[in-house]
Formats: C-alpha cells, sequence, structure tokens
C-alpha cells in the first residue's frame, strides 16, 4: 500500500499535465484544379525559297548581285590576260636578261599575280557582301510576315520545308501558308 499514494499521485501528474482538448481542428486539404484538356497544336509550314522567289524585288535583288559578279568576273579576266600577257612576253626574254633584270622582272610578275588573286579573294566577300545586303530586307519582310501569320492564326510554330528539312507533314495538323505568304510580301 505504501506505492498506492505514489501511483494515485503520478496518474494525477500526467493527467494534469496533459493539453487540454481542443475544438475540432480544420485541415486544409488543396483542392485540385480542374484539368483542361490539352490544345492540340496547330502549326504552319512553307517554303521559304518559293515564297522569297515569288517577290518582285526579289527579281531585281538577283539582277543587281548577278551584274555586280559579271564586273567582278570581266576584271578578274582583264587581270588573268594582263598577266599571261606579261608572263608569256618574260618567258621569251628571260635567257637574254641581265640577272638583276630578271629578278625585278619575276618580282613583278609575283607581285601581279598576288595582287590578282587578293582581287578575287576580295571581289568573292564583296559578291557575299552584295547578296546578303540586296536580300536583308526580303527577309525581314517575309519573318514578319510569318510572325504575323503565327500569331493571327494561333500556331504553335512554323515549319520552312525547303531542303527536305521535313520530309512529311500531316495537313490536318498543319497549316501551309505559302499562298498567304506569297500575297502578304508582295
Amino acid at each position: 500500500m505504501r506505492f498506492f499514494p505514489f501511483f494515485l499521485s503520478f496518474v494525477a501528474m500526467t493527467v494534469w499535465a496533459q493539453p487540454e482538448p481542443t475544438d475540432s481542428i480544420e485541415v486544409e486539404v488543396p483542392q485540385e484544379e480542374p484539368v483542361e484538356e490539352p490544345k492540340a497544336l496547330v502549326f504552319g509550314y512553307f517554303s521559304y525559297d518559293e515564297v522569297l522567289h515569288s517577290m518582285p524585288a526579289y527579281t531585281k535583288a538577283k539582277g543587281d548581285v548577278e551584274t555586280l559578279a559579271q564586273q567582278f568576273k570581266a576584271e578578274a579576266n582583264r587581270s588573268e590576260a594582263e598577266f599571261s600577257k606579261r608572263y608569256e612576253a618574260f618567258l621569251e626574254e628571260q635567257r637574254d636578261l641581265a640577272p638583276s633584270i630578271l629578278k625585278k622582272r619575276q618580282a613583278e610578275l609575283q607581285d601581279m599575280m598576288e595582287r590578282n588573286v587578293a582581287f578575287k579573294e576580295e571581289s568573292q566577300r564583296l559578291l557575299r557582301q552584295a547578296e546578303h545586303d540586296a536580300y536583308a530586307p526580303l527577309k525581314a519582310k517575309i519573318s514578319t510576315a510569318l510572325a504575323q501569320l503565327g500569331k493571327e492564326r494561333g500556331l504553335a510554330f512554323i515549319l520552312n520545308t525547303d531542303h527536305d528539312a521535313v520530309p512529311w507533314v500531316d495537313t490536318d495538323l498543319g497549316v501551309d501558308l505559302n499562298a498567304v505568304l506569297k500575297l502578304r510580301v508582295r
């Protein structure tokens, strides 16, 4: 019985030390938002080359680039003909020339040949630059038209079908933009 009062006091303390029960605790359960059905992706496709070549300004730009190319080619041919003429004359005279004159003429021919090579490289660079500059406004016009069409029609993306980049297109999911683009870029 000695242990009984200690036991009662222990039980009383554990009951007294327990937290008071609270009213019901509310737990917020996150609610799932309604799931929307995914929208089918709609895309556009077109041939960049076909649209570019259909532009009236393309014909003029191409003509300007071709004219410049012909001018560069004519100048290169003239320089080569002049070099060939001087080289043939040198070959005929070289046996009779004094060593110092021979070296001078060889240096002149070498310099002429190097200038011809430099001209060809520079003309190719200038021709590429002229082509880029001539077609840049046309390409910008196409890009602007593509962005407008994409937004207007709610397209996810627009594919360029040139050079077998897209060998097959499901026409039920995609929209052919060639005709519309040709009209917009005129």
